[in-house]
Formats: C-alpha cells, structure tokens, sequence
C-alpha cells in the first residue's frame, strides 16, 4: 500500500482532499481525508490498489465509521501532542 499521509488526493467528486491520516483495520487501510476548499468536509475513505492505482472509496457504512472515527481522533490527538 501506498503511503498517502500529508498528500493531496482527487476523489470521484473531483475535489482535492489532503490525507491527515492513514490506519490499518482489519488487513484494510483508511484514511482520513479534508478538503481542501472546504475544512467542513472530512471523509474517512478506503484505499485499495486496483492494476497497480491506489483508489479511496468513501466509507459509508455507519458502524465502520464508528469504529474507525475514534481510531483516527486518538491518532490524530497523539500527532498534535508530539508536535
């Protein structure tokens, strides 16, 4: 997998998103996404390698998201009191 961490993406909505973050779950890889023009919009998204392309897909299930949300909050909160 593909370490996308501070990087700029372009999802399907076609709107730039920097990668805050990245984290493994249950063999998968999420990352936490912001927008750029618009810090309103964060998204946790799936990253999978499709023919040699890393591809984010949006996660919507509700009760990954709950599992994931304070999974990437504790990182984040780690990453600001290491700075």
């Amino acid at each position: 997998m593909d370490r996308l961490e501070y990087e700029l993406v372009t999802l399907k909505n076609n709107k730039q998103y920097l990668v805050l973050a990245s984290l493994m779950h249950e063999y998968n890889v999420y990352d936490l996404v912001l927008n750029v023009e618009d810090e309103n919009d964060i998204k946790i998204v799936l990253q999978d390698v499709k023919n040699g392309k890393t591809i984010l897909t949006e996660v919507e299930d509700k009760n990954l998201l709950k599992t994931l949300s304070p999974l990437f909050e504790t990182k984040i909160r780690d990453k600001q009191n290491n700075i």
